[in-house]
């Protein structure tokens, strides 16, 4: 029970660190010296920021975030992606698919703070109809989102096939109707309600087509180089940006702008930090120790299966962490006589990834909280009751007997 208790304390206050509005590196920085400390790993914290710094994928992750910043930073000091817009609008019409277009097709792909790729786009689009940048931040957040949950391109899904040996279609089938609810939940919570004046009228012309091609597609080769050829996602976006300035002949002064604005030091630092805290976690034992303190004072298995996973994903904000750390931990209430608990794994991963959405670790939430300048207790408020309503809805089909079509 000690063990709970350390965590839930951990969790306490980096919560109240984000409430009083101070800044979220002191949140993490917190969470980070508390971990350490009661759970008996303060001697080892020097060797854990050392192995953070030297660090490969930490620090690819930090050159592809400056990256992903400059990708984005481009298509809009350029004009790419005005014109993109303006041709959207006339294809689509509908200021409220026209905006969730891009996060959505975006997250159809597993890429590191992609909704920052799309986060210029939902800001300019939103500017235009006069919506809060909470709610811009909300629109891009929730639908970047959309398709994690039975993506099998996604690091989630592959994880929980390998766990549990069970097909990619199992999972697809399994969590399409979440996929759905997700969707609709969102489309009335954040967009239903959107004003859509100030529309363009005009009838597209090719010319629309090939500026949205123009704008969307450096985006897409750079998600999508990894998948197919299996680029490091750091050098596809180095392309994409190569791509662009070539194609459309873009002015070293408006190169150089954009690169300034894409070395977004406290971000950086956040991603470091991050990176460390996970680090931290593992090497402290601190999930393993809490999960087994579950198991030992013999909660009911519907509440471990619901709890574990989301204090995880809570504590993390990555799904891979949910998933390869909780998932083995529930194996003995997944796997029941050789067969598997499909209403327990929809649920599982449903309320891991509830706590993912709502972490105060998560990337995407981090950067772009940042860019959009969206106050968290406002942004909060309007996530709890969507990401309570999709916990429920997971909670119900898992009680109706919900195995799949």
């Amino acid at each position: 029970m000690i063990e709970i208790l350390k965590l839930v304390l951990v969790l306490a206050v980096m919560i109240i660190i984000i409430a009083r509005k101070i800044d979220l590196v002191y949140a993490i920085i917190a969470g980070i010296l508390l971990t350490a400390i009661l759970f008996s790993h303060a001697q080892n914290l020097p060797q854990d920021i050392i192995t953070t710094i030297t660090d490969f994928e930490v620090i690819n992750l930090i050159i592809m975030f400056i990256f992903v910043f400059y990708l984005s930073n481009l298509l809009a000091e350029s004009g790419i992606l005005k014109h993109m817009l303006e041709s959207l609008e006339k294809l689509i019409r509908d200021v409220r698919i026209v905006i969730i277009s891009l996060p959505f097709m975006i997250g159809l792909v597993p890429a590191p703070s992609g909704a920052m790729l799309s986060a210029p786009f939902v800001e300019e689009i939103g500017s235009k109809i006069n919506i809060t940048q909470e709610r811009k931040l909300l629109i891009n957040y929730w639908f970047r989102h959309i398709t994690e949950y039975l993506n099998p391109i996604y690091p989630g899904p592959i994880l929980l096939v390998m766990i549990l040996g069970i097909s990619f279609k199992d999972i697809f089938l399994l969590n399409l109707p979440i996929m759905l609810f997700v969707f609709i939940l969102g489309f009335i919570m954040y967009v239903a309600k959107l004003k859509t004046k100030n529309l363009n009228l005009e009838k597209p012309t090719k010319r629309d087509i090939k500026l949205i091609v123009n704008g969307i597609l450096p985006i897409f080769i750079a998600i999508l180089l990894p998948i197919v050829f299996k680029v490091n996602l750091t050098i596809s976006l180095l392309f994409s940006i190569i791509l662009i300035a070539l194609v459309n002949k873009i002015k070293i002064n408006t190169l150089k702008k954009a690169f300034r604005k894409s070395i977004k030091l406290n971000i950086l630092l956040l991603i470091f930090l991050i990176m460390l805290f996970k680090i931290v976690l593992e090497n402290s034992r601190a999930i393993e120790l809490v999960s087994n303190s579950f198991l030992q004072y013999g909660f009911p298995p519907i509440f471990l299966v619901i709890t574990i996973p989301f204090i995880i994903g809570l504590l993390t904000g990555f799904t891979i962490a949910y998933v390869g750390a909780g998932f083995p931990l529930l194996l003995p209430f997944l796997i029941q006589s050789g067969e598997v608990n499909m209403g327990f794994v929809l649920l599982a991963y449903v309320s891991g990834y509830m706590g993912v959405l709502i972490s105060p670790a998560h990337l995407c939430l981090l950067v772009t909280q940042k860019y959009f300048k969206a106050s968290y207790t406002k942004v909060y408020k309007q996530l709890i009751i969507p990401i309570i309503l999709v916990l429920s809805f997971a909670l119900l089909l898992t009680l109706v007997g919900w195995t799949g079509f």
